[in-house]
């Protein structure tokens, strides 16, 4: 393998603004670019745009024409090696005439998985690999943790006071954060393949769980994901309007057949899973299973404390984001966290602080959970 320059890097970082076009858009396939260049000219680019359309390496070769024969290609991800709704890119690249493939990490979806550097490698083909990897990682940590799991990746947002309270002590919490904060978290929700909630939050707050004003809009709605493990929620409201968006009620055995029907009726989906060990609700790692199989790369999390606290408490949450308004709810105000048990402080679950952003008097800061430790 030939090794990686500055200009190397600086190309795969280009490349990497492209993919992220395609965040939203692109799932449940990753989301990539690539940069053709020759003679230290951008001879074509391009980036994934949706499942079963062209992918990155086609669309910027369609763009360079017959100049492509002798470039380079920057690539963010290992380019595919098998016929799925398109052709792998490998041989694209090949007939291409491609001189050098450089490419920041490697697929370790297992159709592709090293399989796409061994047959450009066979080809004649020059491969550099880990060009600005670290930066190629952290852009595609969803997608990485769901191939790799077969879970999604798991972010729980939510809007809170100074004091931690995510309501009032009657439970009204519109609005904590502010209008630009609000705004924000609906390109969370674009960039999201499910939206889960709890029974409790479907009842209270009636939510309809859908994307709304955001610069791209999804192909399709994400999915919206309710909790009931015993049949609480009543068939009527935004969630079951399958116009808005398609809603899954994730249950147990111990939900009546009677309202699984009547569910099913109103024109949602119904699935089952075993009730959580402490008999308290689901299974969250059978649902999260479950999810997994059904490709969502990305789940959002907006459920009240006690699913915020179960996710937590299962070490099952990767990420967490906090939008902290300028007011203070007091003591009976609602807590952030509900049945996480934390006897000293040796136990606490120290997190990673990822970043911050204020929107105007709003300030959101997200915290990585993946590597949660006790400290």
């Amino acid at each position: 393998m030939s090794p990686a320059s500055s200009y190397d890097e600086e190309m795969l970082l280009h490349a990497l603004t492209l993919a992220m076009r395609g965040r939203i858009t692109a799932p449940p396939n990753p989301w990539v670019g690539c940069v053709l260049v020759k003679d230290r000219q951008i001879v074509g680019e391009g980036y994934h745009h949706a499942a079963g359309q062209a992918h990155a390496e086609v669309n910027a070769l369609v763009q360079a024409k017959g100049k492509a024969k002798g470039a380079t290609a920057y690539v963010t991800l290992e380019p595919c090696s098998h016929f799925g709704r398109t052709p792998p890119c490998t041989q694209a690249l090949i007939e291409a005439g491609i001189s050098r493939v450089v490419i920041g990490i490697q697929d370790p979806d297992p159709r592709v998985c090293g399989n796409g550097i061994a047959q450009l490698t066979a080809a004649g083909i020059s491969v550099t690999t880990g060009v600005a990897a670290s930066q190629v990682t952290a852009a595609l940590a969803p997608y990485l943790y769901q191939r790799q799991s077969g879970r999604p990746f798991c972010i729980a947002k939510s809007a809170i006071s100074i004091d931690g309270r995510i309501a009032a002590q009657d439970g009204t919490s519109q609005w904590i954060s502010g209008e630009l904060a609000r705004k924000d978290t609906h390109e969370l929700r674009a960039e999201s393949q499910a939206i889960l909630i709890g029974a409790g939050t479907a009842c209270a707050d009636t939510p309809a769980l859908t994307v709304r004003g955001t610069q791209i809009a999804p192909l399709h709605p994400p999915l919206r994901v309710v909790l009931d493990s015993t049949g609480r929620v009543p068939a009527k409201g935004p969630l079951f309007d399958p116009k808005l968006a398609p809603t899954l009620i994730i249950t147990t055995a111990q939900c009546p057949l009677a309202i699984q029907h009547t569910w099913l009726a109103h024109g949602v989906e119904v699935a089952v899973v075993p009730m959580a060990a402490d008999k308290q609700g689901v299974d969250l790692a059978s649902t999260l299973d479950l999810l997994g199989k059904r490709g969502i790369i990305q789940l959002l999390i907006e459920g009240g404390s006690t699913i915020l606290g179960a996710f937590l408490q299962g070490r099952l949450l990767q990420q967490l984001r906090l939008y902290i308004g300028p007011c203070i709810l007091g003591d009976k105000g609602l807590p952030l966290l509900r049945s996480l048990e934390v006897g000293t402080i040796k136990e606490a679950m120290q997190l990673e602080y990822m970043s911050s952003k204020a929107f105007d008097d709003t300030i959101r800061i997200d915290y990585g959970v993946n590597n949660a430790r006790s400290f």
